[in-house]
């Protein structure tokens, strides 16, 4: 753990960190999935037309393009 800019090393990781700040985030925007560009791409699931945002995050040196999904049951339908 660490202060302010000091690097810091726990058994989270990264990845969980991410995670649970995108779940803290759908109650902020109200909707039932937040989910990063990133994941999406590398899913090959089309979120271009949900509301973009971008997130600041500790110890990342660029912001994370979130996509917002008020509705799963929709993106999911557009899977099939």
């Amino acid at each position: 753990m660490g202060y302010a800019e000091a690097a810091y090393l726990t058994a989270v990781g990264d990845t969980v960190h991410v995670a649970a700040r995108l779940e803290e985030l759908t109650k902020t925007y109200a909707s039932e999935l937040v989910i990063s560009e990133a994941v999406a791409a590398r899913a090959g699931v089309d979120v271009s037309g949900y509301p973009r945002d971008e997130l600041t995050l500790r110890n990342r040196s660029a912001p994370l393009a979130i996509r917002v999904v008020a509705d799963a049951r929709a993106l999911a339908a557009n899977l099939s």
